[in-house]
């Protein structure tokens, strides 16, 4: 096996075996759109190899595994230079994928920590074992997961309760939903989570609101909001982007109606709504470094991504 740099005369192959492998985890998790993605993977690929950071791996001239990333990134979990490896930016063929992958991952880190690159995000399928065992042989911790379930699934069925009301709100309405966001982000910021955000004011909550068009599902008691939901149709992959989807982008309940079943129902009213409008599937994406999202979401949702970091010691240079 012999290793060079990829470039555009490899996008081709790459792109094939990057599909296969979205096919296997389509074959675990069913509400996955079954497309082929391969013209899509080579134009994201040609995006990715510019950069010089990726590498494929030959044996008798055929590419058996390759990695490229996006980046560098700045200040990337944390204050030094980063790189991100989507789903489909690596693979490998299944015959002797384990030594395939730890020998990539060899080749393409040497590259980023000679160019000062010491945070490594690169997401798996979550139902790659041989990929996840490799990257957690070398250095690796699971930090976000990407999740779906069908809007068929009997476990999220809504159940109308007389002192709670469940409805989404128009856009012009959003700023009674701000001290839940900020409270969402205070959250996040605290133990074992540890992420360093900003709080919003309004100004900033409608901007971004606007540019990802979200929608805003509440539970109200007694005229208290005391939870909601925000979707989106984009999200944090491809597959996030299939017609028939939406995805979950925000969503927080006060600690006091935690493990109520308040917030599985404003879930299952948000899902009765939108499968009405002809949406078969709901993704979401959240940190599996946060308990309480780790509890919850994979109770009712599928995962079928991790993203693995790993921060190299930024004195290997020094």
């Amino acid at each position: 096996m012999i290793f060079e740099k990829i470039n555009c005369n490899h996008i081709e192959e790459a792109a094939s075996i990057a599909l296969a492998e979205y096919t296997e985890e389509c074959n675990v998790v069913i509400e996955l759109p079954r497309k082929d993605y391969k013209d899509l993977f080579c134009n994201m690929l040609s995006d990715m190899i510019g950069n010089n950071l990726g590498v494929v791996a030959l044996d008798k001239k055929k590419i058996v595994g390759f990695i490229t990333c996006y980046g560098p990134i700045e200040n990337f979990f944390g204050t030094v230079q980063g790189v991100f490896s989507p789903i489909h930016g690596h693979g490998a063929i299944k015959e002797d994928r384990e030594r395939i992958y730890s020998m990539l991952y060899q080749e393409a880190a040497k590259i980023w920590v000679e160019q000062g690159i010491f945070s490594h995000a690169i997401a798996v399928y979550a139902h790659n074992q041989i990929a996840i065992d490799s990257y957690f042989r070398n250095g690796f911790g699971m930090r976000c997961v990407d999740a779906i379930t069908s809007v068929n699934n009997e476990m999220i069925s809504y159940e109308a309760k007389s002192n709670v009301t469940m409805r989404e709100i128009p856009m012009n309405q959003i700023e009674s939903i701000l001290e839940l966001k900020n409270n969402l982000v205070k959250h996040l910021e605290n133990s074992p989570t540890f992420m360093p955000l900003q709080l919003f004011d309004i100004v900033k909550f409608r901007e971004q609101s606007r540019k990802r068009n979200s929608r805003f599902f509440t539970a109200n008691i007694e005229g208290k909001l005391i939870g909601y939901v925000e979707i989106m149709s984009s999200g944090e992959n491809f597959t996030c982007y299939d017609d028939g989807t939406v995805n979950i982008c925000g969503a927080y309940i006060y600690p006091e109606y935690r493990g109520t079943g308040l917030y599985k129902n404003l879930i299952a009213y948000m899902i009765k709504k939108i499968k009405k409008e002809g949406y078969k599937c709901c993704g979401v994406d959240f940190e599996s470094i946060n308990p309480n999202a780790n509890k919850f979401w994979l109770k009712y949702f599928t995962p079928y991504t991790y993203s693995m970091v790993r921060r190299i010691d930024e004195r290997i240079n020094s």
